[in-house]
């Protein structure tokens, strides 16, 4: 308890590493985002591709294979330098400019994940147009503290983007 806080070395630090491991984490997580979404079972192994024009991002990944196949539950992993992957595939975009995708063909029922993709948006849509006549209204936009109507705007954004990217999905699962 009479010790002296331990004080950090800078030089310790190395940021290509950090960098890198970031990248990798990144992946694994828009992984599972995925996996989450499209409620893909937890047991099952899903097809990873990745595209990224940036060989030494490359490199980190293929150096990383082992983890990325055993932390985002992936059956097998292709990296190449342009994302290939079929049209039933859900992607996402990294940072550093690389794609991921997996292909969703015996994962899912396409039509079932359509319809609950469906009801998912007109979930939102009812909400956007309650929160959006709340802002019409012109009582609400003077009564109400102004945190409350930032908040507000706040949320309807944030549902339109959402909307936006079922609407993406479910095309994607035509």
């Amino acid at each position: 308890m009479l010790s002296a806080y331990p004080q950090s070395d800078a030089d310790l630090i190395n940021e290509r590493a950090e960098s890198e491991m970031s990248a990798v984490i990144e992946l694994i997580s828009r992984v599972r985002n995925i996996r989450s979404e499209l409620n893909v079972k937890p047991g099952d192994r899903v097809r990873v591709l990745i595209g990224c024009t940036d060989e030494e991002l490359r490199d980190v990944f293929a150096a990383n294979r082992e983890q990325i196949v055993r932390l985002a539950r992936a059956s097998d992993i292709r990296l190449n330098e342009r994302l290939d992957a079929p049209r039933a595939s859900a992607r996402a975009v990294l940072a550093g400019g690389a794609e991921v995708a997996v292909p969703l063909e015996g994962l899912i029922d396409f039509t079932q994940e359509r319809e609950r993709l469906s009801r998912e948006r007109e979930k939102l849509q009812k909400e956007a147009a309650k929160l959006e006549a709340q802002l019409t209204n012109p009582q609400f936009a003077e009564r109400a503290p102004a945190e409350k109507v930032n908040e507000t705007r706040e949320r309807l954004a944030d549902i339109a983007q959402r909307t936006s990217a079922l609407q993406q999905m479910s095309e994607a699962l035509r």
